[in-house]
């Protein structure tokens, strides 16, 4: 995110001062500077009628230039583009120039020498004032210095309710839709953002405790921009010192923060100070978590009702989420939010330690997996924050639902080779049972047979017919055998037992045997 810088100046070693000192503010994208108030103004047309977007956020005039005076060209500029934010070059400002500069409608006047601090102080004015204007103008997003970015206070009923995994997450969600964002830690005693994303830092919020003009060259030498984007303002590394940051210097902080940010995500910790009680205040959006406990819920009443008593911020104003939140619990979030009269967030953030706990342990919370239903929880809020874009939420629950149903079409395909691999065994299984079973039976038969047989051949009659008498046609007759010995007399009937399907084909023979008295051998 830039702002673009146009200079009109007809002194060569003026331009060469301004630009190299331009070259160093944060963000400032400068042009080469034009000598004469005709060239600017043509400049100036070509890129209107491209459309407000090419248009630079600044224009800077030197008192010298020609051949339009500079006050006329102020004016003429003000006039024909009020998107474009003006500041007035000069050797005298004094207050007769300064005043005839904002008659003329110039934003700021910078005099010789030229002051860093100065310069970056009203070309900062002037661009905050252009991003104001062109948000009126149009749907344009706003430029990197921006009026009246959104700030979201995040506070905690108690310790331990996820205040800090929620702020962060919300603050990369914010950066991930495109946004600039910054996230500040004023919990200025226990704050851990910087183990969370494992941050070694030596400024902090203390170091612009005593800072009467907050800049953006202050705010950029105490930020530490990390890795996954969004810039940092911690709290300090010794607790002491959080108290030297008062409710001004936070006012004065916060209100820098919004003039340079889309979005400002505020980690306000779980004890209110005045600093962090500022920070709800003049929030756009005060987030309270808690989970869905009775203690926390009673602490987030005392919460609520203490910034209502305090003046702080009505309960209908502030927004709590519920952490940890699974469909079994007792305490719901429609109950929570009529104990506690705050409005309650659409969203809920899932109980998932087992999800945080790698990527908390590293300190890399930054890392946690895109599938994490946390993640998705604290998103989604972020979505009914107003800080992610509308156009990013429908895209990233469409590639999620794509992607879940390529998990499940991948899951059906997996089941179905795996049921067609194993039809095989299971019909192999199917049959040799079958055979066992045909095996048992045949087993039964030819016992059976041959107790027929040793009946009959007992008496003198025909065994072979008395064995074959009740056998299944698929089983008989059979092979029967007949043996007398010592006043008995023992019958053995063999029977094919059929491979599969009786009556097609045989398979392993089996017998049957019987032995009983020879009533024969008495008579």
């Amino acid at each position: 995110m830039t702002v673009r810088i146009l200079a009109g100046t007809a002194d060569p070693d003026a331009a060469r001062a301004l630009l190299g000192l331009l070259g160093q503010l944060p963000g400032a994208e400068p042009a080469p500077a034009l000598a004469d108030s005709t060239s600017l103004l043509e400049t100036l047309i070509r890129a209107a009628e491209a459309g407000i977007d090419e248009l630079p956020e600044v224009v800077i005039v030197q008192e010298g230039i020609g051949p339009m005076p500079a006050l006329d060209l102020i004016r003429d500029v003000a006039l024909r583009f009020p998107a474009i934010g003006v500041v007035l070059l000069t050797a005298d400002p004094s207050p007769a120039v300064l005043a005839a500069a904002m008659d003329s409608g110039a934003r700021g006047v910078v005099g010789f020498p030229l002051s860093y601090d100065e310069l970056g102080a009203r070309v900062e004015a002037a661009a905050t004032w252009s991003a104001g204007v062109r948000r009126h103008l149009g749907p344009q997003r706003a430029l990197p210095a921006v009026a009246g970015g959104t700030l979201v206070a995040v506070a905690g009923a108690k310790g331990g309710v996820g205040t800090t995994v929620t702020a962060v997450q919300l603050a990369l969600a914010a950066h991930a839709s495109g946004r600039s964002t910054a996230l500040v830690d004023l919990d200025l005693q226990g704050g851990d953002i910087a183990s969370y994303l494992d941050v070694q830092f030596r400024r902090s919020l203390a170091d612009l405790a005593d800072i009467a003009d907050v800049s953006s060259r202050v705010l950029h030498d105490a930020m530490y921009v990390h890795e996954s984007g969004p810039a940092l303002l911690l709290a300090p590394a010794d607790g002491e010192r959080g108290e030297d940051v008062t409710d001004r210097s936070a006012r004065l902080v916060l209100a820098a923060l919004r003039q340079r940010y889309e979005v400002v995500v505020v980690d306000c910790g779980t004890q209110m100070t005045s600093a962090n009680a500022v920070a709800v205040e003049v929030a756009d959006a005060a987030v309270l978590v808690l989970t869905p406990d009775v203690i926390a819920v009673r602490a987030a009443k005392r919460m609520v009702r203490m910034w209502d008593r305090l003046q702080i911020r009505k309960p209908q104003d502030t927004t709590a989420v519920v952490n940890r939140h699974t469909r079994g619990t007792e305490i719901q979030p429609s109950l929570i939010g009529r104990i506690t009269g705050t409005r309650m967030a659409t969203s809920v953030i899932p109980a998932g330690f087992r999800e945080l706990q790698a990527v908390i342990d590293a300190g890399r919370l930054q890392d946690l997996d895109a599938r994490s239903t946390v993640k998705a929880g604290i998103w989604s809020l972020a979505g009914e924050l107003g800080l992610v874009s509308g156009a990013t939420l429908p895209a990233a629950r469409g590639k999620k639902q794509r992607r879940e149903r390529g998990e499940r079409g991948g899951d059906r395909g997996q089941v179905t080779l795996e049921t067609l691999g194993m039809t095989p065994i299971i019909l192999i299984t199917l049959l040799l049972i079958w055979q066992a079973v045909l095996a048992g039976y045949t087993f039964t038969l030819a016992g059976n047979a041959a107790d027929q047989a040793a009946r009959a051949a007992a008496v003198g009659s025909d065994a072979s017919a008395a064995a074959s008498s009740d056998l299944p046609s698929a089983w008989g007759p059979g092979d029967t055998s007949v043996s007398r010995a010592d006043g008995t007399v023992s019958a053995t009937v063999t029977l094919k037992m059929p491979l599969l399907i009786p009556g097609i084909g045989d398979f392993v023979p089996i017998s049957g045997h019987a032995k009983t008295l020879d009533e024969t051998a008495k008579r």
